[in-house]
């Protein structure tokens, strides 16, 4: 789940021969379906979002924040009930105040360098830029606008990508070679428990650089964005109902003492952080004509255009 993320990918290295035998075609003739990972699309450029962004505030860091939370609390609560009858000669005990300071300053360096850092304080989300008119594809990273990786579209090495810890997961995975060695890699929209689905989102990009922005869609009249990147309470509030999923939809009412901790840890986490900022060259060559056809709105929130339901793609989120 956390494969790029809590756990960097593995660069640096000769392609293995899973990469090579699971290489996403670019002669497809599947289904397409962006499975609400697009969020920018018009005749120049598309913006697609990485598999981190639904992890985004979520599990992980929610159950950190809230293990912290009572920690320090545990702290507290011994600073005003032990400390003032720790002896009768008003001493304190060394271990007492080891504990304590365990509590109150261990905690954090910790959390904040597996979770807290890698989630607070970072980026709202890190976009996948597909230009069609340079054939370019730009990744945005921790690293910021000085850290962008670009490499051509027809250099670029796309396959189906398997989590690390739960290898049921794929996604879709982008190498930058030099010869045989893998240097840089990133992934491209949301993560799946069904290739089948990441296909179906390999095929949108690959319509998308190679045939035009008008053959995207297998129905022209669905031709609509779905995912909002706003850091609204809203949009965090229906990232988290989706999570649940087909069969914990019906019981969200019951599991609301846990699903609002979740939404309320999701918008402290994008509020805390920035909005990514291409860099110049980027930015120079992604101009889009005033008149653009095929530029679409993006949704305020997420599936503004649309009537979402737990049987969508997105759905799957949080497995």
């Amino acid at each position: 789940m956390y494969t790029g993320w809590l756990r960097k990918f593995k660069v640096d290295r000769l392609l293995e021969p899973q990469e090579r035998y699971e290489a996403l075609p670019r002669n497809c003739s599947e289904r397409s379906n962006e499975h609400h990972c697009v969020i920018r699309l018009n005749s120049t450029y598309m913006d697609v979002v990485d598999r981190r962004y639904r992890l985004r505030g979520m599990v992980a860091t929610t159950v950190g924040t809230l293990v912290c939370t009572m920690m320090a609390l545990f702290g507290i609560w011994l600073l005003a009930m032990w400390v003032p009858n720790a002896r009768p000669d008003g001493q304190i005990d060394g271990w007492l105040v080891a504990i304590i300071l365990t509590l109150f300053i261990g905690q954090f360096p910790v959390m904040w360098r597996y979770t807290f850092g890698r989630d607070f304080f970072t980026y709202k989300y890190y976009p996948i830029r597909f230009n069609r008119r340079t054939r370019m594809v730009h990744a945005y990273t921790d690293a910021g606008p000085s850290g962008v990786i670009s490499v051509p579209w027809d250099h670029a090495y796309f396959h189906l990508g398997h989590g690390e810890g739960e290898t049921f997961l794929r996604d879709i995975r982008c190498h930058v070679m030099d010869g045989e060695m893998v240097r840089k890699t990133f992934a491209v929209g949301h993560y799946f428990d069904d290739p089948a689905t990441i296909r179906e989102i390999w095929e949108f990009i690959r319509r998308y650089m190679d045939e035009g922005p008008e053959q995207v869609f297998d129905v022209p009249a669905s031709a609509q964005l779905h995912l909002s990147v706003a850091d609204t309470w809203k949009n965090c509030y229906l990232t988290v109902i989706i999570s649940l999923g087909e069969r914990l939809l019906p019981y969200r009412a019951v599991l609301m003492p846990l699903l609002v901790p979740l939404a309320a840890c999701r918008w402290l986490v994008l509020k805390s952080s920035k909005a990514p900022q291409w860099p110049a060259y980027v930015v120079a060559e992604s101009s889009v004509d005033v008149a653009d056809p095929h530029q679409l709105p993006e949704p305020a929130y997420v599936g503004q255009f649309h009537e979402f339901t737990a049987s969508d793609g997105c759905a799957r989120l949080e497995r």
